[in-house]
């Protein structure tokens, strides 16, 4: 009997130095020391920390894990075969001491056995989950959230062609009147865009200045080179025609 539980006192014993060794183990390096620190990341596993704690944004929430594992806390890496060896020595301890027990018939050593029962069973089940756990290869970051596409570019905006000007102004030669002149250019102005050296061809094609201006209101919305507007007021021969245009041009 004191043999017996000299051999239970001694496996307990064992067991808690190798506890307070591992708690005692000091750090790897780069990892934090003292009780407060965090634990350092496993290299892949994150990017820079816990939004909760100021870092990246990375959580254990954001892996997948496989079909039919639930996982109920902390995420860890260790050596399947380091933990099944430390199983096979502590079951094989175990069952040694529970031999010594089954030679004796003492009320304490069936409290004793079933004590040693219950731990058995716990390290069954622990070596069960250790070889059900699936492979640390198989965990994948979730894929982020799709990104909205971005968006198109910019059209190029290009003044009218040469060839698709001179049709212009050939059809606007074509009208005897201004209300007519003006007709026509209202219709190509909302797809086209102008420089000021084709404003002042379209406007040769009117006799009158109020025509001219009239013109000018259309055209300048379309106009993409407004740094040469100056050079408008020579299609304009009368100082309150210019006044006018100044106001319509802004310069």
């Amino acid at each position: 009997m004191r043999a017996l539980v000299l051999s239970v006192v001694m496996l307990m014993s064992a067991v808690a130095v190798a506890q307070t060794q591992e708690k005692q183990r000091p750090p790897p390096p780069g990892q934090p020391t003292g009780p407060s620190q965090p634990a350092t990341p496993v290299p892949g596993y994150t990017t820079g920390g816990p939004a909760q704690q100021g870092g990246g944004g990375w959580d254990y929430d954001d892996w997948d894990v496989p079909t039919g594992f639930r996982r109920q806390g902390r995420l860890v890496v260790v050596e399947r075969e380091q933990i099944i060896e430390r199983l096979a020595r502590m079951e094989e301890n175990l069952g040694r001491a529970m031999e010594r027990a089954d030679r004796n018939n003492g009320r304490d050593n069936r409290e004793l056995r079933d004590a040693l029962r219950r731990v058995r069973e716990e390290m069954n089940g622990l070596r069960q989950d250790v070889n059900n756990a699936p492979d640390l290869r198989v965990f994948r970051r979730r894929p982020s959230q799709p990104q909205p596409p971005p968006p198109p570019p910019a059209p190029v905006v290009q003044p009218i062609s040469e060839g698709q000007l001179q049709q212009l102004l050939s059809s606007i030669q074509k009208e005897s009147f201004g209300d007519g002149k003006l007709r026509v250019l209202e219709t190509a102005v909302p797809t086209q865009y102008f420089l000021v050296p084709q404003v002042l061809k379209i406007l040769q094609r009117f006799s009158f200045g109020d025509d001219k201006l009239d013109a000018v209101r259309m055209l300048w919305p379309r106009v993409l080179d407004r740094e040469n507007a100056h050079q408008l007021y020579g299609a304009f021969k009368f100082e309150g025609e210019k006044d006018q245009l100044r106001n319509i041009i802004g310069r």
